[in-house]
């Protein structure tokens, strides 16, 4: 598993990339680099490692070296288990109370909390009411066991739950989860509620009721699906835990490294455990543990799976010693990277094992000035990050209003988003450490509408609805719109715990004060609603009896209430349309017209339901003139997540006005900042908040850093919004506002990616944070304790890894006079990244180097000469459809001489240049005779039959024919026997052929006819098996015997020079054509331009990097020197290009841009926005080439917002994955299922677009071509020649999608043949758009059936 080749490659900046926190390093399969690679922070691809030598097998790594300024997480792996984390109908999962512990567990008819989570009965399935789709906060849901079949029932609000058929309304429950986003995830905090409004939790005695209206700690808990906790120790877990007790990287665990690791993790270990953990490991008693048996060991509980992760950091002796000699950045990226309650566990972890304060520790260290030198910003930001949440907002929300002044920007977003789970412990936490309460201080600080909104948001949902139903009815008067907002808008659980709360706080029955301050109907519909319970009812009865109430003279309105008052919000939607389905006219409407006053605005907020209501309390509060604030108060507080993004939603679909405008056009000020963070995410807030401490003259440094850390663990969605309301990375602001470790801790936490898992436990940071704390300790501990040949091996990791030398860093850090540990104050800055499409790119670059006063070559080169071949159709279209010419028209009217004929062939599509080629060997004074055999017979048989067409297209002359007029004899008939195979032929007879070609070349003279007859109509690979039987059966070289046969022909050794060429060529592999095709054009005296230019033209970056290698191999120079030795000027640039990769081309394209007096903006621009997916290996070639990166050169050449904005592009990192480096842009789906639905969808629709105008050639556009691209990427990745298709990876694909050859035998290999269209032997992206051209254009295909679309 772990001994790989070394792969020593350019560094790559998608391997390099060092992300902020919460992020993993992608790597190659292996990155071995000899310059710090440059870096980015991005949001990072989920890929496993790459193996870098040393000492023995490779050592798992997750990276290369980073620049001096960005967080290096080498070792950092995410949970990459392939199972996503979110909920859907039906999924298995266990419920954990999250703060008891144990698990719901069903046994038969009962239900009880259990210990231990990992057999059956625990598994429940969550369904949802509605059917099929993601699980949302709010949701109805049965909860199924899986066992049995039995559903979760909560039939009374005081007896226990039971287990029942599912077929009752006590088996629904509403599912709740604690913060964002609103769909459901493993390990989300959750409450159920049952259908009385009850919360479901555990009582004394182990068992489970639903009868409490509020949720605590009983009701609290934590969903956990079971199909990622299966997954969760993942391979490259195990396989980075292998190499770390493969001490000395053989590729097997010895008794010694297994005693070794054990003693490191549990102290002494006796001589009969390590027996036991070896004779369960190693029965065949090798003395080694194989990867395999390591993982079955580990997997079936070898040791507890902390200890597993525990032995990553003391096994991987590179890391911790690059902890201790790097101790701000290990500190910084254990706080930033972990979780916050990770964080919160390594306090008590590193208190457990080392008997240390861990939170001290850090801090005393962060206040040295003997070598730790950091500024009072950073250390205050580090004590944050060691805060525990509680603490945090407590310190945050006294911040905001302690000393003189407050500032409300900050109040209102801490009191707008302060988690409902923390409320009570910061009450309590504050007025301890303040001797004073929350809502004292903010009553004190604040006032009018503004003061109301702070303190009805900061008190418990069920208080303030209590405290506002209070001031409703006290004094002089009562407020009934109030009654009616708080009491209609609430379900019954809510209702419950407001009564509940207003008799704890005042002392009264909320009933009974509501009785005495209201009156006749509106009275009873009041008290209707706040006795309600749920209960089964009679729908038709119920309907019927409620238009009876209001059919004939007057109205019965006790009826009214007793019918529609005392129903559950869910009960009144079906009651709303069932009585709409049996009498034609809405129950709103009815009531409407029958009732009045007070009395109808309970009914008809009753009949609206909670969100319809609150939509309309809302618009009732804001229309007209003035404003109702103490009504919209009431209505905003305390709405969920869910909620906020309902009422927005509602409130369009009722009035047709946006909630957020009208809010803004009625007030103003700290009261409409604060109505305003009522109703939209707490991300948006925080983003805003981040925005005001960083505005203006100067950074109000302690608001910066409370609310990143408040944001740590949601610092993604942040992102996002702080981009959408600055147009601006937080990154680059951040840089831009702050300096030093300080800013390099906010850089860390702003880059860090909170939507994924770091499957890494508690232990393994705190091991971290200990190495970086007792830095000198523990080097010396490491250095003294390891194998020297674990040493050995570390010491070459580290280098390859950290791009350093260890031993000159510890000689240099010991032998240094000043304290042993000092910092620089500065990183460099990580790279951002940005999306285009290159199309309009290419045409916009084309044009410009083309137009006005002269022509830009250099450009122009670049452009032609890395057009990509799937794109040519979309170009050309484009260039005619823009400027009203063609391409080829434009080329070659700015162009002359060799240049101008290089790029006109490798403007024209392939089979075009041929054609053209073939055509000026043949047309004038003599015949071309050489440059016939390069094209024809350096051609695969595929290319051949285009070259055909496109030959009859051109010149109206079928090109076998032309060829007849003008050759002759043996050279004639090999040509035209060529030609005409089109075709492979799947079968042949070797060993008579190898016969016949013996025979042809024995005795005197040779039989030309009969080498015609046997080779002309083979494949490259069946000649190979031609020449390898040949070889077998008479001893001899068949290439040799041929060349001797031909040359040395008597007196025709010049007559028959074309005719050998043309066998020699057959007779070689495709790439040795191309190199000799080369080389002949070069050697000698002069240079054959024509042939040169025809050979070079139109070859895939894998064909011009063969072909190099080949020519080297071959001639002992390389291409390159070749080329400049025989050429010069625009045209040796632009042979040049055609043999150099992309990105090459592309970086010195760039610097072309900006060398010299000024820089062409427009041409910058254009190279940047083309070479964006590819910018890794830009970056690289340019560094390359100029020793300094791509974002210095911009930088010194460019200014402000613009140079900004190229910078980011140039240090765009490129994700990769299998397919990417074929010219895939998107990602295949990660099963066949997806990838083939999407290619079938696509396919259909072009097939339709194509049948509706089948008179013309239909080009499938890039985005199309990606689409599709998703199923060719998807078998690519499964074949043998990855990233491209081989002929089993043909025959899966085809089948899969619905157009399979005819058998598995000949005709795929036909078929293989036909998709093959560049001859390589295996299909390529290009070859597969290609057939998907000519497939969509087929009537065959799109009259045909449409493809299954499921």
């Amino acid at each position: 598993v772990l001994r790989c080749p070394v792969r020593k490659v350019p560094p790559s900046p998608r391997a390099a990339t060092a992300m902020g926190c919460g992020a993993s390093i992608n790597a190659e399969d292996q990155v071995v680099p000899s310059a710090p690679a440059p870096v980015e922070v991005a949001a990072p691809a989920h890929v496993e490692g790459a193996v870098v030598s040393g000492g023995g097998s490779g050592f798992l790594a997750l990276g290369a070296p980073p620049e001096p300024k960005a967080l290096h997480l080498p070792f950092i792996r995410f949970d990459t288990t392939a199972v996503p984390k979110e909920l859907s109908n039906s999924d298995q999962v266990y419920l954990s109370l999250t703060y008891r512990g144990g698990i719901i567990s069903p046994d038969g008819g009962s239900v009880h909390v259990a210990e231990h989570p990992t057999t059956p009965p625990f598994h429940l399935a969550i369904e949802r009411t509605d059917g099929n789709g993601p699980l949302i906060d709010g949701d109805e849901v049965k909860v199924r066991c899986i066992e049995t079949g039995l559903y979760l029932e909560a039939q009374t609000d005081s007896g226990p739950l039971t287990c029942g058929d599912g077929g009752n309304s006590a088996s629904i429950f509403k599912i709740f989860k604690q913060g964002r986003p609103a769909r459901l995830q493993h390990r989300d905090t959750v409450y159920l509620m049952s259908w009385l409004s009850n919360y479901v939790g555990y009582e004394e005695d182990g068992s489970l009721t639903a009868k409490r209206w509020r949720r605590g700690e009983q009701q609290t808990m934590s969903v956990l699906k079971r199909a990622v906790l299966d997954a969760a120790s993942t391979e490259l877990a195990r396989k980075m835990q292998f190499q770390a007790f493969d001490l000395d990287g053989n590729n097997s665990i010895s008794r010694g490294e297994m005693e070794y690791m054990l003693t490191q993790l549990k102290g002494d270990v006796s001589s009969e455990e390590l027996d036991e953990v070896m004779g369960v490991c190693d029965p065949a008693h090798t003395g080694n543990i194989p990867f395999g048996s390591f993982a079955s060991w580990a997997d079936n509980g070898g040791l507890p799976e902390e200890m597993f992760h525990h032995a990553e950091v003391l096994g991987n002796m590179a890391q911790r010693c690059n902890d201790c000699l790097k101790e701000e950045r290990c500190l910084i990226e254990v706080l930033t990277v972990a979780h916050h309650d990770v964080c919160q566990a390594m306090l008590g972890k590193h208190q457990e094992l080392f008997a240390d304060d861990l939170k001290e520790s850090i801090m005393k260290k962060s206040s040295e000035q003997d070598g730790w030198i950091f500024s009072n910003n950073w250390k205050t930001a580090m004590k944050a990050l060691l805060e525990s949440e509680v603490d945090l907002w407590t310190r945050a929300l006294n911040d905001a209003m302690r000393g003189f002044g407050t500032n409300e920007n900050t109040l209102t977003a801490l009191v707008c988003t302060m988690p409902a789970r923390l409320r009570e412990s910061i009450f309590l936490r504050y007025e301890e450490r303040y001797n004073t309460t929350l809502l004292d201080h903010i009553e004190s600080e604040t006032s009018f509408s503004y003061k109301k909104v702070l303190l009805y948001q900061t008190q418990a949902p069920e208080r303030c609805k209590a405290r506002i139903l209070n001031e409703a009815m006290v004094g002089l008067g009562t407020s009934e719109d109030q009654l009616i907002r708080v009491i209609t808008q609430c379900d019954l659980g809510e209702r419950r715990d407001i009564k509940e709360c207003y008799q704890r706080c005042y002392d009264r029955d909320l009933v009974d004060h509501v009785r005495s301050e209201t009156s006749g109907d509106f009275q009873k519909a009041l008290l209707c609603l706040l006795t309600a319970e749920e209960a089964p009812f009679d729908l038709d009865g119920d309907c019927a009896a409620m238009k009876a109430a209001m059919d004939g003279w007057g109205t019965d309105e006790a009826a009214l209430i007793s019918l529609i008052c005392s129903k559950t919000p869910k009960q009144m939607v079906d009651v709303n349309t069932r009585f709409e389905e049996l009498y034609g006219k809405s129950l709103l409407e009815r009531v409407k017209s029958e009732t009045s006053g007070n009395f109808q605005a309970t009914m008809l907020g009753t009949i609206r339901g909670p969100m319809k209501e609150l939509a309309h309390s809302v618009r009732y509060c804001i229309k007209g003139w003035g404003t109702d604030d103490r009504g919209l108060i009431t209505c905003l507080v305390h709405l969920p997540d869910f909620k906020k993004a309902a009422l927005i939603k509602e409130y369009q679909q009722e009035f047709g006005r946006d909630l957020i405008s009208d809010i803004k056009g009625d007030t103003s000020g700290d009261y409409q900042n604060a109505l305003l963070s009522l109703v939209r995410p707490a991300p948006e807030i925080w983003a805003e908040a981040l925005e005001g401490a960083m505005k203006g003259v100067g950074t109000s440094d302690e608001l910066l850093i409370n609310f990143m850390v408040i944001a740590k663990d949601e610092m993604a969605e942040v992102r996002r919004a702080f981009y959408k309301k600055t147009g601006k990375g937080l990154v680059d602001w951040i840089e831009g506002e702050c300096s030093g470790d300080y800013k390099n801790t906010l850089v860390a936490l702003s880059c860090r990616n909170s939507e994924d898992d770091i499957d890494l436990k508690p232990l393994y940071w705190t091991q971290r944070c200990r190495d970086a704390l007792t830095d000198v300790d523990s080097l010396k501990d490491i250095l003294v304790s390891f194998p020297s040949v674990a040493i050995k091996r570390g010491t070459e990791v580290f280098h390859q890894v950290y791009g350093r030398d260890l031993r000159t860093e510890i000689e240099a850090k010991c032998g240094e006079h000043s304290p042993f540990f000092g910092f620089s104050n500065y990183w460099k800055k990580a790279m951002l990244s940005l999306l285009d499409m290159p199309v309009e790119r290419y045409v916009k670059g084309l044009n410009d180097a083309m137009k006005c006063w002269g022509t830009d070559e250099f450009t122009l080169t670049g452009l032609v000469c890395t057009m990509p071949e799937n794109l040519y159709e979309d170009i050309h279209n484009l260039y005619q459809e823009k400027y009203g010419r063609t391409l080829i028209d434009h080329i070659e009217c700015e162009t002359s001489s060799c240049y101008k004929k290089v790029l006109v062939s490798q403007a024209l599509s392939w089979p075009e240049s041929r054609a053209k080629a073939l055509n000026g060997a043949m047309v004038g004074l003599g015949t071309a005779e050489d440059q016939l055999v390069r094209v024809i017979v350096c051609s695969t048989m595929k290319e051949r039959r285009k070259i055909r067409d496109a030959y009859q297209g051109l010149y109206d002359r079928d090109l076998i024919e032309h060829v007849e007029s003008e050759t002759s004899g043996s050279f004639q008939r090999i040509m035209v026997a060529v030609l005409e195979s089109c075709d492979p032929h799947p079968d042949f007879d070797y060993e008579s052929d190898c016969n016949q070609l013996k025979k042809a070349m024995e005795g005197m003279g040779t039989d030309e006819d009969a080498l015609i007859r046997v080779l002309a109509g083979k494949t490259p690979q069946q000649i190979q098996i031609t020449k390898d039987k040949f070889e077998q059966m008479f001893d001899r070289n068949l290439y040799d015997w041929v060349n001797d046969e031909t040359w040395d022909w008597g007196a025709s050794i010049f007559f028959g020079k074309d005719f050998r060429m043309a066998m020699l060529y057959l007779l070689r592999e495709p790439n040795e054509q191309l190199a000799h095709g080369v080389h002949d054009c070069i050697a000698g005296w002069g240079t054959d331009d024509t042939g040169l230019i025809t050979l070079l033209v139109h070859l895939s970056e894998r064909r011009r990097r063969d072909l190099c290698i080949k020519y080297e191999e071959l001639f002992g120079r390389t291409l390159f020197d070749a080329i400049k030795g025989d050429t010069s000027g625009d045209y040796e640039g632009a042979l040049l290009a055609l043999v150099k990769p992309a990105p090459q081309v592309w970086a010195e394209a760039l610097t072309g841009a900006m060398k010299g007096l000024g820089t062409s903006d427009e041409l910058l621009i254009n190279w940047m926005c083309i070479a964006k997916d590819r910018m890794d290996e830009v970056r690289f070639c340019f560094e390359v080439q100029h020793g300094r990166t791509l974002g210095e050169w911009i930088h010194g050449e460019c200014s402000g917002d613009y140079a900004d904005t190229l910078v980011r592009l140039a240090k765009r990192k490129c994700y990769k994955f299998p397919g990417a480096e074929a010219g895939l842009t998107i990602q295949a789906p990660p099963n066949q299922d997806d990838a083939v639905f999407k290619f079938n969808k696509v396919f259909n629709r072009l097939c339709r677009q194509k049948h509706d105008k089948p008179a013309d050639n239909l080009v499938i556009p890039e985005d199309d071509q990606q689409e599709m691209g998703s199923v060719f990427a998807y078998f690519a990745d499964r074949s043998s020649c990855a990233p491209e298709l081989d002929v089993r990876g043909l025959w899966d694909l085809t089948n899969a999608v619905g157009f399979p050859p005819g058998d598995d035998g000949p005709d795929l290999l036909l078929t293989f043949s036909e998709w093959d269209y560049s001859g390589t032997g295996t299909i390529s992206w290009n070859d597969f758009v290609r057939e998907m051209s000519t497939r969509v254009n087929d009537p065959g295909h799109f009259k045909a059936a449409p493809l299954p679309e499921t």
